[in-house]
């Protein structure tokens, strides 16, 4: 059985995409990675598929939504939602169900302006860094997270 990791991000441009395509990279491990952002923007922020290219990974499938579409009753339950940016988990938090873990990273304190090759790839390496120590202390399996009410 999958457990399903939801990103969110203020834009679902930049921050939540890059931890999408970085979690799913390896099906093997039993997760699978979503993203979304409070207000989407039309596209994927420009860098990002060349952050990704350069570690070997896809945009396939990655498209700005928003985070509604994972209320709706025919989409993934998340097991975990992880907000990437201040905003993101006050904006949506009651909306998921009872047993989902609300996590609270907040890599884009700074982030959300994004611009430059430089300013992505520091925060792909921070969001790597973090997924990485998650998969080692399997995290995202156990209830090691601290809850955001």
């Amino acid at each position: 059985m999958s457990v399903n990791v939801l990103f969110l991000c203020d834009d679902n441009a930049r921050l939540s995409p890059m931890a999408e395509a970085y979690l799913n990279v390896d099906p093997s491990r039993g997760l699978r990675a979503f993203s979304a952002g409070l207000s989407p923007a039309p596209d994927l922020a420009e860098g990002v598929g060349k952050i990704l290219a350069a570690h070997g990974l896809s945009l396939t499938g990655l498209q700005p939504k928003s985070w509604r579409l994972f209320t709706l009753a025919h989409a993934p339950v998340p097991d975990v939602v992880v907000g990437l940016t201040p905003a993101a988990l006050g904006a949506t938090g009651r909306a998921w169900p009872a047993h989902t873990r609300l996590v609270d990273w907040c890599i884009g304190t700074r982030a959300t302006a994004l611009v430059g090759r430089e300013a992505l790839r520091d925060a792909f390496h921070e969001i790597r860094r973090r997924i990485n120590r998650a998969m080692d202390e399997q995290s995202f399996r156990h209830s090691g997270f601290r809850r955001i009410a």
